[in-house]
């Protein structure tokens, strides 16, 4: 049998569950009462439910779940997302942190309607690639270089325009403390708040949103964390090595798409990435040091600068590091190409784990939320690398397909299907008024 499936003891998952469950109930308890079993519904049914997981669907699949019950918990109830996060951080870096693993920051946008939900505003939405009326999450993913990944952070966006209006904010229930931050700063609250919990990385990554900024590159170098980020095409550069051409004149600077495109193509190395379904991924690449020139102003430290061109892509990329200088061409790229990885993740926590079926509109509701996707992330690498030990073809999905098949799961009557679909009914009745 293929990958030792028959050694799968399907007996197993429900008690891993339990297990994983009980070692993170202790977070879901307040001063005068615990809300274990509303999380642990909370998460059985974003597991069952492989289409649309809210409130009004998970009763129908978890016995004794109530959807009002689960709707206090997620909105209101007063249990607080931090430390079930540091202790996720930990559990994650125990699995698959180290020097050869990645923290990779990413954003994601999630379409909604009206202007009630905490942070939405119309604003880029990759997943649709237009403006449109949505809230944006910054992510904090860890990733090893075997492919396995997990979202260990998630921090909201709040746009300018509502971190100033004291009404919404106060509708919303956005904490005092909170002010406009930009991506890079949130992204960088979160690395930094992950090394101080422990979590073991060789490298950050990012796309061309954080790359772009120097603060960003400059306190993570400050920080003596190493990076390998996407630039834009734009960003300025100048070889180290180039002089000013007269006294008095301006220091030669040229785009790094205009450098790319006037290298000689001889000296561009094909290099491998990573295995694929469809076999090796490898790139045309080059590595050059340079200095970053922002109006006008070279900057005082020299960054890699690599131009990377994938054999199945028509996009060339840009990414600057601030690896040490003996660092080898291949070593740049295969960083470099991690950043796959938290796409993959995203995508787990959207396809497995819904993230982003949510019935919440405030700051609480959005963070609880998005905590207890992680939490199932986690869970599922958990037992993907467990069952992996027999069987290493294992799927996160195929994991969740495991679980999903071996939960319990409730068995409705028509008369409960009817008591639910009222509730249903009355629900989205109070919904529309509130709109």
């Amino acid at each position: 049998m293929p990958g030792n499936l028959a050694k799968i003891d399907l007996r197993e998952a429900p008690r891993f569950f339990e297990k994983f469950y009980r070692r993170y109930s202790r977070h879901f308890k307040t001063k005068t009462r615990s809300v274990g079993n509303k999380a642990k519904n909370y998460m059985l049914g974003g597991l069952h439910l492989d289409r649309k997981a809210t409130l009004t669907n998970m009763p129908k699949v978890i016995s004794g779940a109530d959807s009002q019950n689960l709707q206090h918990f997620i909105t209101d109830s007063p249990w607080k997302n931090e430390p079930v996060i540091t202790q996720l951080q930990k559990d994650a870096d125990d699995l698959i942190g180290g020097e050869d693993s990645a923290l990779i920051v990413d954003g994601s946008a999630f379409s909604k309607q009206g202007e009630k939900s905490v942070g939405v505003k119309r604003q880029w939405c990759g997943r649709l690639g237009k403006v449109e009326n949505c809230q944006v999450g910054v992510f904090l993913g860890l990733a090893n270089s075997k492919g396995d990944r997990t979202l260990i952070d998630e921090q909201l966006y709040l746009p300018e325009e509502w971190a100033e209006d004291e009404e919404r904010r106060k509708e919303a229930g956005v904490p005092e403390v909170v002010k406009f931050r930009k991506k890079p700063e949130l992204a960088l609250d979160m690395i930094l708040g992950a090394k101080e919990n422990g979590v073991s990385f060789g490298w950050v990554n990012a796309d061309s949103l954080y790359g772009r900024s120097s603060d960003f590159r400059g306190r993570l170098d400050e920080e003596n964390i190493t990076y390998v980020v996407d630039v834009p095409s734009d960003t300025n550069v100048r070889q180290v090595g180039e002089a000013a051409s007269i006294e008095g004149e301006e220091e030669p600077s040229r785009r790094v798409d205009e450098l790319a495109e006037g290298l000689d193509s001889s000296r561009m190395e094909k290099v491998y990435v990573r295995d694929t379904e469809r076999g090796e991924l490898k790139s045309e690449a080059i590595a050059l040091r340079v200095y970053t020139v922002e109006d006008e102003k070279p900057s005082d430290d020299e960054e890699w600068l690599v131009i990377r061109k994938d054999d199945n892509k028509d996009e060339t990329k840009h990414l600057l590091s601030n690896e040490s200088p003996d660092t080898s061409l291949e070593k740049l790229v295969k960083m470099s190409a991690a950043r796959y990885w938290i796409e993959r993740a995203i995508e787990d926590g959207k396809g497995e784990a819904s993230m982003g079926d949510y019935e919440v509109r405030k700051w609480k509701g959005w963070h609880h939320h998005m905590t207890m996707v992680m939490l199932a992330m986690l869970l599922l690498l958990e037992m993907k690398l467990k069952l992996g030990e027999e069987t290493p073809a294992l799927t996160v999905q195929d994991t969740r397909e495991i679980l999903q098949f071996t939960l319990p799961r409730r068995d409705v009557t028509a008369d409960d299907f009817l008591k639910l679909l009222r509730e249903k009914i009355k629900r989205r009745k109070t919904a529309r008024a509130s709109r």
